[in-house]
């Protein structure tokens, strides 16, 4: 802890000395000027509070920055600008799922395969329930208007499988009014195309917006081709000036192969992954009372050739899985005094699902149905300097019973521009239905997984908020985790594991002039049990200069000791990577743009065996009709 004392000293004394310096600013919470626009968050409270006085840090990657990214799918862009978040890669594009995927999220040392990190969509929850992860070919850039990453364990809001964390994808919506239409053509290295279209319209109380995209890469290796399709839909209407209803679909469709490892090339590993989600929301706002009902529906259908080795015979059938997830969660937000929020809500999630390869002998599992339902409060509470917050959880599953999940937090106004926060949140994840009922370690008897999170948080702004800065220290430890091991020489899921996981984490972001933006961020994490996909230093820094017509980016990512395997046979990994993009807007509807990645042309894995490649460019053209 000697390393974390003394970046924290540092940085305190550096508030302190600035803060000496900016003493006639206004002594406000909220949101002071243009620059806090994108600081406002729901993911960690249901209702919209500055990012500044929230306990639980919360990372925000804008749709800007989204959009600059030139990637199809979101998860790169996370990568980069979240600390203590890694996303393990293996080709241009395309993740995959079952043996071989990449995709694999990792949060603090927790792992979203596992399905300890939860994504949301709009706040629902998004996952394949017959093995409880995330499907990262799922989740497109072009849907997102922003999205909050909640680092630390959020089950009192969220419930199971929020262990390490949130990943929140608030989906786009028309901001002005008439008709925006956006078409964007790329192309470059290993025949890789991405396409896309978005169009957006307001009118009065209605509002929509619709977006197709298409991505397709030959690979940079042997039998690595991917290709995708998905479609977006979000519809909108004010019933009048307190009501509004809102209703949204996605499809997503990809098909990639797992060329296996460079030293076992593999044949036929075929994915054809089918994903949808829909919601329906009818919001009201009174002012001093806010809520919402918000009814979801997900579905998924999977079809796998698990492939051979050079010597084997094929797969004589392709295993299919299809799941669903259903649910409603109410909640409604009132303020009995100044000063003062509490929420209320409720939460009923229904899924299920079945997965089988040789329909007649080979059943893995028959159409299961499981069931959660839940209701929690949680309250927010202004004492001069002070923002309290608490938050109890009693969640109630078919085959566990209840469940307690408690949270709390504490922020200090130390100067009109720091704030200290503490927090201390409990996680928890039920078993999924691939350690219940699935294959030889399957267990019926298995308990949930519980998790404890700590955190300190330092957040300072400066220069009239152009600069801002944010440090946290962190400790998580948890048990009954689910590992397989030896049961009477068979093996076995059982709730065996321990871990406990401490880092600090930094974020900057500096807007130099109105024309130059500069950010960074840095983790550094110890495991006491190392997981795969996780490394122990992460750095990133970025730099974006817009002269004229001209936008020039560039950014550089640093990689330490990210764990290729654990076990009796540790590997480790180190690399650096460096990428640059320019656009110019050659007309006002018009930009053409060109974007290099590893242009240090670094050798480098992420998954052991699956090199990724060198430097790779893409050029394209965004229309704005």
């Amino acid at each position: 802890m000697n390393k974390f004392s003394n970046l924290l000293g540092a940085f305190l004394l550096f508030s302190a000395v600035i803060n000496g310096q900016n003493q006639h600013r206004p002594d406000t919470i909220g949101v002071s000027n243009s620059y806090d626009l994108d600081e406002v968050i729901v993911t960690g409270s249901r209702v919209a509070i500055s990012r500044d006085v929230m306990p639980v840090p919360v990372s925000i990657v804008s749709r800007n920055t989204l959009e600059q990214s030139g990637e199809t799918n979101l998860l790169p862009a996370l990568s980069r600008q979240v600390p203590s978040l890694f996303v393990t890669t293996r080709g241009m594009a395309g993740y995959g799922v079952s043996g071989g995927a990449a995709g694999g999220i990792s949060l603090r040392g927790f792992s979203g395969g596992a399905g300890r990190v939860l994504i949301l969509i709009d706040g629902h929850p998004q996952y394949a329930t017959i093995f409880g992860h995330p499907v990262a070919d799922a989740y497109i850039a072009s849907d997102a208007q922003r999205v909050e990453v909640s680092r630390g364990a959020a089950s009192v809001l969220y419930g199971s499988n929020a262990m390490g964390g949130t990943i929140n994808i608030i989906t786009r919506k028309a901001l002005a009014d008439g008709n925006r239409l956006n078409v964007r053509l790329m192309g470059g290295s290993y025949g890789t195309q991405r396409y896309s279209l978005t169009d957006s319209y307001r009118n009065g109380k209605f509002s929509g917006v619709v977006s197709g995209n298409y991505e397709r890469t030959d690979g940079h290796r042997v039998n690595s081709e991917y290709d995708s399709w998905s479609g977006y839909a979000k519809l909108g209407y004010d019933l009048s000036n307190e009501w509004k209803v809102t209703g949204n679909i996605n499809i997503a469709k990809a098909n990639g192969q797992n060329p296996g490892t460079v030293t076992q090339p593999m044949l036929d590993g075929t994915t054809d992954v089918l994903r949808g989600m829909s919601g329906l929301s009818i919001e009201n706002n009174y002012g001093k009372t806010s809520g919402a009902v918000n009814f979801y529906y997900n579905w998924g259908n999977h079809k796998i050739n698990d492939g051979h080795f050079e010597g084997q015979n094929p797969q004589e059938y392709l295993f299919h899985s299809t799941d669903y997830m259903g649910g409603v969660n109410i909640f409604q937000s009132v303020g009995l005094f100044k000063g003062n929020t509490i929420t209320g809500g409720f939460d009923l999630k229904l899924y299920g699902g079945n997965a089988y390869r040789n329909p007649e002998t080979e059943i893995y599992a028959d159409h299961i149905k499981l069931h959660e339902v839940a209701g929690y409060l949680f309250s927010h509470q202004e004492l001069g300097r002070f923002l309290l917050n608490a938050g109890l959880r009693l969640e109630n599953h078919k085959l566990y019973g209840n469940e307690w999940v408690p949270q709390a937090g504490i922020s200090y106004k130390a100067a009109p521009e720091t704030h200290l926060k503490l927090s201390v949140s409990k996680g928890f994840r039920t078993p999924n239905m691939r350690e219940l009922y699935m294959y030889e370690p399957a267990n019926e008897e298995l308990l949930p997984e519980r998790s404890i999170s700590y955190d300190f948080t330092v957040s300072q702004r400066l220069l009239e908020n152009r600069l801002s800065m944010e440090m946290s220290l962190y400790y998580m430890e948890g048990d009954n985790i689910v590992e397989v091991v030896q049961v009477d020489g068979r093996p076995q899921n059982q709730n065996v594991g321990e871990f406990a996981n401490k880092g600090i984490e930094f974020s900057m972001n500096y807007r130099i002039l109105d024309n130059l933006n500069v950010n960074s961020n840095y983790s550094y994490l110890h495991m006491d049990t190392p997981i795969t996909g996780a490394p122990r230093n992460k750095f990133y820094a970025g730099v974006t200069y817009s002269p004229g017509r001209f936008t020039l980016g560039a950014g550089a990512q640093v990689i330490g000791h990210l764990y290729l395997s654990t076990g009796e046979n540790v590997q480790t990994t180190n690399f650096t990577l460096v990428d640059a993009r320019v656009d110019y807007r050659a007309l006002e509807w018009m930009k053409i743009f060109v974007k290099g990645d590893n242009l240090l042309a670094q050798k480098y894995e992420t998954m052991f065996g699956f090199p990724m490649p060198r430097a790779t460019f893409m050029g394209g053209i965004s229309l704005d009709l």
